[in-house]
């Protein structure tokens, strides 16, 4: 079965942004849309006062399908994600974060979790020390709308010209919103061929109980 996790109230980005986002991947990727599940609660909510959360977890089945829009949706803190992570490795579910074009499950090379983990560590980083911004936010672009867009056009071989030229836009700063968002990389599916670790058996440490 496949399931679309959204989460609700989030600093960075709105249900509608991570429900096309993920809809879009599906599509491309012929994935048939299955059970969509909406968490509310607030975002300064610890893992384990969120107890719908850690039910639907556990009722996923192996070989169901999650797909959330990025790490942060499960959770914006790092310990937490890691526990969450190891709980899907143990139940043998398959995670897929759309934002970079990536399926995780306990065949994963650890590099793939590892550079997401981190990537979410280092923006908590640098937006806590940018007063005003929201912990753990991403400056928005002007060419966020056309990223699916790019990113098909960078899986056809065009190159930075040809991209700039097609969306009518400056080519230095197409090619710096390709190199910040890491764009090549997700339509190469690079981060997903490297071999650096294999994981070690996880085991779930989420309490199902009350």
């Amino acid at each position: 079965m496949n399931y679309i996790y959204l989460r609700s109230k989030s600093e960075r980005y709105s249900l509608a942004t991570q429900e096309q986002n993920i809809k879009d991947y599906m599509s491309l990727n012929g994935y048939e849309v299955g059970v969509i599940e909406i968490e509310v609660s607030p975002y300064n909510k610890s893992l384990e006062e969120r107890q719908e959360f850690r039910d639907f977890l556990h009722s996923l089945k192996p070989g169901d399908r999650l797909f959330v829009y990025d790490l942060r949706a499960l959770s914006h803190k790092i310990g937490e994600v890691i526990k969450i992570l190891n709980c899907i490795f143990d139940h043998e579910i398959e995670l897929v974060v759309t934002k970079y074009g990536v399926s995780i499950d306990r065949e994963t090379p650890a590099y793939v979790p590892i550079s997401l983990l981190n990537q979410q560590r280092e923006e908590n980083k640098r937006a806590a020390s940018h007063t005003g911004r929201p912990k753990g936010s991403i400056s928005r672009s002007k060419y966020d709308k056309y990223r699916e867009e790019i990113i098909k056009m960078i899986k056809e071989g065009k190159s930075v010209t040809e991209i700039a030229k097609e969306l009518g836009v400056n080519r230095s700063s197409i090619r710096d919103y390709i190199n910040s968002r890491e764009l090549r990389k997700i339509a190469t599916g690079e981060m997903g061929r490297v071999r650096v670790l294999e994981l070690p058996k996880a085991q779930c440490k989420i309490n199902n109980k009350g």
